[in-house]
């Protein structure tokens, strides 16, 4: 028979081991819920970006290179802000200066949207027009990727005193 000692620390150990139990189940649970999710984000990401790249001929960027080159889109490299989003000035590794549109995430527009706003842009290409260089859809984000021009009014080059 066990004395009131022994009784109280079998009871601690028993309420331990449950404890540890539990918190080990709960981890794991939530372990296997978050691998499962990201798994398939992660896969319908891809499967956008595959629907993005067969659809036109548009270089799709890698949100690292963006983040990068925009210095992690610090506020020195804003350049504007409107009701679509900010854009910000960056350079990327190959020393090609671009003007990256992220759009903002209160948008309503969707994958479907987007797409079709990036296809019509593109077949816009134009001289006189700033070009469009890609897009990126990663991470609930949506970019778009211009080649860089100075900041000045349109104004300036079309009513040229003579």
């Amino acid at each position: 028979m066990l004395n009131h000692d022994e009784e109280t620390e079998h009871g601690h150990k028993k309420r331990l081991i449950i404890l540890v139990a539990t918190i080990l189940s709960a981890s794991s649970g939530m372990f296997l819920l978050g691998s499962y999710y990201f798994c398939k984000v992660c896969r319908n990401m891809t499967a956008v970006d595959r629907g993005l790249k067969e659809d036109m001929d548009l270089p799709l960027f890698d949100m690292s290179i963006i983040a990068t080159s925009t210095d992690n889109f610090s506020n020195k490299n804003k350049i504007g802000e409107g009701g679509f989003g900010r854009v910000y000035k960056g350079k990327l590794v190959n020393g090609q200066e671009i003007a990256v549109k992220r759009l903002s995430k209160s948008s309503k527009q969707g994958i479907d949207e987007f797409k079709n706003e990036v296809k019509l842009i593109a077949k816009l290409q134009h001289r006189n027009l700033v070009k469009l260089l890609g897009c990126c859809i990663q991470r609930q984000e949506k970019m778009l990727v211009y080649e860089y021009m100075l900041n000045a009014s349109l104004d300036c080059f079309i009513f040229v005193a003579i």
